[in-house]
């Protein structure tokens, strides 16, 4: 009967360290524990120089959150410790089994906390490694309170405002009027060019007037027009656009399902565009592919992230835990009185918000602490 005691105990020990040395070790996974606990823990752990010194400098109430914590597999396997010594010695030698526990008590809380110091040391290699280019974008944005949306606004040569054109003409406009943020959205053509527009059946019309439900080739493409008034415009043209305009900066929304593929391509042939070109990223798992293509600044929008993704701890110990250049969200998010603007803006990352085009709508954001809006008008 003792034997079996031991073996349940021991099998209870391994459990809990297990479970506590995975949430230690899987970012995700930390995040969201730690952030349960205490918001600001998670922006220490990611500022944490790393290891227990790190811990102690940066934030005395982790550690001693982390040492708590390390108890319950600690005192489980103490427990482990005193059975199985107590087993093998027929209850003898108590001193030697109060030895035994507490060492092995002390083993536990060493390793969780060298578990925890080592993911710290990660995070923080990444916050650092984006800390330059987003503090600069971040500042210029601040200042500059806009994005142009889609290309910017452009009047038609009917007289219409025409927004989300992402047209030659409307880009065009926009760096005139002394744009340095420009947000564009990008589709592939069926043989793979990557091209601006917004929705293939609403904003293209083919060379012989028609209207097409799905993508077109590049050639195709490039003999149509936008609405039937507009240039089309291709990445290529994006590209000499940057290379004119070294203070350009592009903030890139890639439409469809293989975003990523999209973000590869541009890695790989535009390097030296990359700090300027500006991904827009719908799901937070997609954060970390990105960032092993190259990409430092990157912005969080929200319209495509599910109910569960916009929850308080997960987006929360998300945005604290990466050096992301804004979160982005529409107006609709804000028109809860300000509840979960509140929120976002509580993870200390600047917010931005689309598509204002209202100044008085605007001069309230910003009142409410938003950093800057897309707007299809300059006067936004």
């Amino acid at each position: 009967m003792r034997k079996h005691r031991t073996i349940l105990w021991g099998l209870a020990a391994v459990l809990y360290a297990i479970v506590f040395a995975l949430l230690l070790v899987f970012d995700r996974r930390t995040a969201f524990f730690w952030s349960y606990l205490d918001g600001d823990i998670c922006a220490s752990a990611v500022t944490a120089a790393g290891g227990l010194p790190g811990i102690l400098r940066e934030d005395p109430k982790l550690f001693c959150i982390a040492l708590a914590a390390g108890l319950l597999p600690g005192m489980a396997m103490a427990v482990l410790a005193v059975r199985v010594h107590a087993y093998w010695t027929f209850g003898t030698g108590k001193r030697r089994v109060t030895l035994s526990a507490l060492a092995v008590m002390v083993l536990v809380n060493v390793l969780a906390l060298c578990l925890l110091g080592a993911d710290a040391f990660r995070q923080n290699r990444i916050y650092q490694e984006s800390r330059d280019p987003v503090v600069r974008i971040r500042n210029m944005l601040s200042a500059e309170q806009r994005i142009y949306h889609a290309g910017g606004g452009i009047i038609g040569p009917d007289g219409s405002v025409c927004n989300y054109t992402n047209s030659l003409e409307a880009f065009e406009q926009s760096l005139e009027k002394g744009a340095h943020f420009v947000e564009l959205d990008f589709r592939f053509t069926t043989d793979g060019a990557l091209v601006c527009i917004h929705k293939w059946k609403k904003d293209f019309i083919k060379a012989d007037g028609t209207r097409v439900e799905d993508a077109v080739s590049l050639e195709e493409f490039l003999q149509g027009k936008i609405r039937g008034f507009f240039t089309p415009m291709t990445v290529e043209d994006v590209v000499r656009a940057m290379r004119k305009h070294p203070e350009l900066y592009i903030v890139v929304d890639l439409k469809g399902d293989d975003i990523i593929n999209g973000y590869r391509i541009l890695a790989k042939t535009y390097p030296d565009l990359m700090e300027r070109m500006i991904p827009q990223f719908y799901h937070a798992e997609q954060f970390d592919y990105l960032y092993g293509l190259g990409y430092r600044a990157m912005i969080y929008t929200l319209y495509r992230t599910s109910a569960q993704e916009r929850a308080k701890p997960q987006l929360n110990a998300f945005a604290m835990r990466r050096m992301l250049v804004g979160i982005t969200m529409g107006t609709y998010r804000v028109k809860d009185g300000g509840v979960f603007l509140r929120q976002v803006l509580g993870t200390r990352t600047p917010v931005y918000v689309h598509t204002v085009d209202d100044p008085a709508l605007a001069r309230d954001l910003f009142r409410q602490g938003v950093s800057a809006v897309y707007t299809n008008v300059f006067e936004a």
